[in-house]
């Protein structure tokens, strides 16, 4: 998934109850079951623009098929990632992702480093 955001706003910070939000679902994708289970935790993002960010990462298309993830807003992300991408948008938001395939785990290492990210 590929989300393009420009961060103008200067809106309120989120509050502390939605710090983070979760991505959830599973889905048929070309025939194969792919599972969505990632977290978004907000570092320095307006709470609109947090809040838009979440909803573009659980809205995705492909072949013209468009899927659409759960979101429930959290305190923070939950323990047991696999992965964390930490810096992400220019160090506005930290990217938890749980329930990868080893291919698709290090897809997203990749994709973490090439946006000036840091993975743990």
């Amino acid at each position: 998934m590929l989300v393009a955001l420009g961060l103008v706003s200067a809106g309120p910070m989120a509050q502390p109850g939605e710090r983070a939000c979760v991505l959830e679902g599973t889905f048929q994708i070309a025939g194969q079951r792919v599972v969505v289970n990632d977290c978004a935790e907000n570092r320095a993002m307006p709470k609109d623009d947090f809040r838009e960010v979440c909803k573009g990462m659980s809205e995705f298309t492909l072949a013209g098929q468009t899927y659409k993830a759960k979101v429930t807003f959290v305190a923070a992300c939950p323990a047991g990632a696999q992965g964390t991408c930490e810096g992400m948008f220019g160090g506005a938001l930290n990217a938890s992702y749980y329930k990868r395939d080893a291919r698709t785990l290090e897809d997203t290492r990749k994709s973490c480093v090439a946006q000036q990210g840091r993975w743990k």
